[in-house]
Parts: C-alpha cells; sequence; structure tokens
C-alpha cells in the first residue's frame, strides 16, 4: 500500500492535470487524467523505481496497476517502449482489466465520448464539460473495410470499445476506432422485408460479441432472427412464431444493457400514433426474448406512449412519444423493480424548439454525471438540456446521421480480447 501511494505521489508531482478548471471540482484521480507521452511515463516509471524498488515480486503487478489506468492511445504508444511491455499491453487479462478501469472512469467523469456517423463520414468526438463552457475536439476516420459504392451505413450497436456498422444493408462490420482494428463479418443468409431491428451486445458467459438482426411478416406474425457469434464467426437462424409468449413487432436500434438487448415494442390500431408500449429484451445467454422489465406506472395520463429506451450511468431509463408537448425520461434506479422507477425529467420542445414541434425529432441520448440530459434534435444538432435550470447548450460537431456513446479500449474485434497490435 505504501510503494502504491509513493507511485501516485510521484505522478502527481511530477505531471500536473492539463484539463482542470479552476471553477469544476476535480472528480477523479485516475491515471487518465494525466496526459503522459511515451518519453515521459517511461521516465517517470525509471525514476520511480530508482527511488522506492518495491520487492522483486510487485514489480510486474504494480507496473499493471499503473498502465491499465492509461488511455488506450497512450498504451498504444507505449508498446514501442519494449517488446516486454508490448506482450504485457496485448494480454488479454490486462485488456479486461484496462476496460474495467475504463468504464468506471468513463462512469465518473463529467465528459464523453461519441462515435459520429455521417453518411460516409465518421469521428469520434471528444466532449469536455465545465459549468460555462463545452470543449469539443473532432477526429475523422477511415473506415478501414474496403466496400465499393457506400450508399446507406448505421449504427447497430457499440459496446465495450467495438463498434457495429452495417453498409448498405448486407455489410457488417465490427471495428474499434482507438487501435483500427476491424472485422468484416460473413454476409447474412436472409435478406429482410418489411419492419427491421438489431442490436450488438456482450455475452459474458461466453466471452463472446454477438450482433442480432431481425425482422418480421405481417401475414404469418413470425418473428424471424439472424444471430451473429464472434467466437464462432457464423450466423444462426431463429424463428420465433406468435404462439411463443406473444407477438414480437420490433423496429430499430436495440441498447445493451446487463447481458441483453433492449427494445420498447410499440402497439399498434391503425392509426398515425401507437396505442401502447412495453419493454421487451433479448437476452444473449440464453437467445430468447423476455419481458424482464416492467414500464413506469402513469396512472390515469394516457397522452404518453413510451417511444424508446436507452443506457446511461449503468442505469436503463425510457421516454415518451412527445406528442406536440413535452418530452418525459424516466430512469430505473434498481434493476427489474418497477417501483424504482425516478420521477420523469420534463423537457419542455418549446424552450429549445422551433415551433414546428410536430416536424422535428428528438431523442435523448444519455444523462451525465451532472444531470444534464444530451438530445439528438434532428439527426443535426446536439444539444446538452439542464433540467434544474431548463437551459440548454449546443454541441456545434457538424451534421451527423447517426450516434453512439462510445469508450476507448483495447478489445479487438477479430478475437473479442486482446490486439496484437
Amino acid at each position: 500500500m505504501t510503494n502504491s501511494r509513493s507511485f501516485s505521489c510521484c505522478i502527481c508531482r511530477l505531471f500536473p492535470r492539463t484539463s482542470t478548471s479552476e471553477d469544476s471540482p476535480q472528480k477523479t484521480t485516475s491515471l487518465a487524467a494525466y496526459a503522459l507521452s511515451s518519453r515521459q511515463l517511461k521516465q517517470l516509471l525509471l525514476s520511480i523505481f530508482a527511488a522506492v524498488p518495491p520487492p522483486p515480486s510487485l514489480n510486474n503487478d504494480i507496473l499493471v496497476e499503473i498502465l491499465s489506468r492509461l488511455p488506450a492511445k497512450s498504451l498504444l504508444r507505449l508498446q514501442c517502449v519494449c517488446k516486454s511491455w508490448r506482450v504485457l499491453i496485448s494480454d488479454s487479462h490486462f485488456v479486461m482489466k484496462h476496460l474495467i478501469h475504463a468504464a468506471a472512469t468513463c462512469s465518473i467523469n463529467n465528459s464523453l465520448t461519441l462515435f459520429v456517423l455521417s453518411t460516409r463520414l465518421y469521428s469520434i468526438v471528444s466532449v469536455g464539460l465545465d459549468n460555462d463552457h463545452v470543449h469539443v475536439a473532432n477526429r475523422e476516420l477511415d473506415l478501414p473495410v474496403k466496400i465499393p459504392d457506400i450508399l446507406i451505413t448505421r449504427i447497430v450497436g457499440s459496446c465495450n470499445g467495438l463498434i457495429c456498422l452495417e453498409v448498405n444493408c448486407t455489410n457488417i462490420v465490427i471495428w474499434n476506432p482507438c487501435t483500427g482494428h476491424s472485422k468484416l463479418l460473413l454476409k447474412p443468409s436472409f435478406l429482410f422485408s418489411g419492419f427491421l431491428f438489431f442490436g450488438f451486445g456482450y455475452d459474458s458467459t461466453t466471452d463472446d460479441y454477438k450482433v442480432i438482426r431481425g425482422s418480421r411478416t405481417a401475414i404469418s406474425k413470425e418473428t424471424v432472427v439472424e444471430l451473429f457469434s464472434l467466437r464462432t464467426n457464423s450466423w444462426r437462424r431463429r424463428s420465433r412464431s406468435n404462439k411463443d409468449d406473444g407477438y414480437v413487432c420490433l423496429n430499430g436500434k436495440g441498447c445493451f444493457f446487463n447481458g441483453a438487448l433492449y427494445w420498447v415494442e410499440l402497439q399498434w390500431a391503425g392509426g398515425p400514433r401507437p396505442i401502447g408500449s412495453r419493454i421487451l429484451s433479448f437476452d444473449l445467454a440464453e437467445e430468447k426474448f423476455q419481458e424482464t422489465v416492467s414500464l413506469p406506472y402513469l396512472g390515469t395520463e394516457e397522452n404518453y406512449v413510451f417511444a424508446g429506451i436507452g443506457v446511461s450511468r449503468n442505469s436503463l431509463f425510457v421516454y415518451s412519444d412527445p406528442m406536440g408537448s413535452d418530452l418525459r425520461i424516466w430512469v430505473l434506479k434498481e434493476y427489474r423493480v418497477r417501483e424504482s422507477w425516478a420521477e420523469p425529467i420534463e423537457i419542455y420542445l418549446d424552450q429549445i424548439l422551433p415551433k414546428e414541434v410536430d416536424e422535428s425529432f428528438l431523442k435523448p441520448l444519455c444523462i451525465l454525471e451532472s444531470g444534464e440530459v444530451l438530445l439528438d434534435y434532428n439527426r443535426n444538432i446536439l444539444v446538452l438540456y439542464n433540467p434544474k435550470g431548463k437551459t440548454f447548450r449546443s454541441i456545434a460537431i457538424g451534421t451527423q446521421s447517426d450516434v453512439a456513446i462510445y469508450m476507448e479500449t483495447l478489445i479487438s474485434p477479430a478475437t473479442s480480447r486482446g490486439s496484437d497490435m
């Protein structure tokens, strides 16, 4: 313990934080907050080992603890320090340890990283927030897989630093934008028509990343699902008829949480708007649909229909169809406990949107540690809304067609473990 404190003290003295506002409290002591070059870190470690030599058996353990707390980009550079560091950083156990620290850092920092898709352009957007300003850094990327005549691309999902993209409906790519590694999946055997739902997530029971895509037929009311396993590198097809625990009618992207993909399933009666909804999940381990989470009870309020679901700060949230009035967001504080839905966050649309509310698209993406809500407005502008002050501020990042919350890691899309970088 004493040696670990000595390391932390040395780091704090030698490398002060580079992005601290005087008005903002420091919310983390993670080494990710320090901007260290390869040369700086090597000099730091050599000086520490010379000044406070730990027992020989602890050298590697302490080194792992230090390196696993650094940003993924810094670790990619540090592979050039020596062969032993390259082997260590590429080790699957180290990669998982780094993933755990990265996830913990993301949950407590008042900042976020986004993967932004705009037609055929891709970029990583880092957003730093303080009380008065929004700091945005944009890094454009090239799709590493050569696909000719790209017409349409959409984000299937984002999980543990991996982005899953669908290009031209039949090409599916799993990509780690941080390491640059990617994998073009085998083409699905079934071409869907009609309503299409899809998702991407991690099955911890088998250490496997899975892609699902599905559709339903209006005549037979059969739901067809194709599932790709990164571990087996193959697709499997599953069918679900209307006799199997109800009729599944999903649309769009599912959000990944706690080993399952979640959608809000809308119920229609032939009119322009849905008449009801429920939460439906697809368990990636058992590979079946379940109804495990109940929606908030609204009593006699019939004007609200739940339109979508998301994940923020390790909690599920659902949001309503504004229906020309306002947007409500409910956060589930305790998983699978219906009574733990918090009081809704209310966003009055006339405060942030023009008069043409009915023609507007507004979707909450996440809720930050500060309580601010990140909103996607008309797939063109990102807006941060402060429910306490009822104020908003926009994030100028240019035109986007799809956005995903992203985290930089070392996970390999080829093996789902460490990258041989």
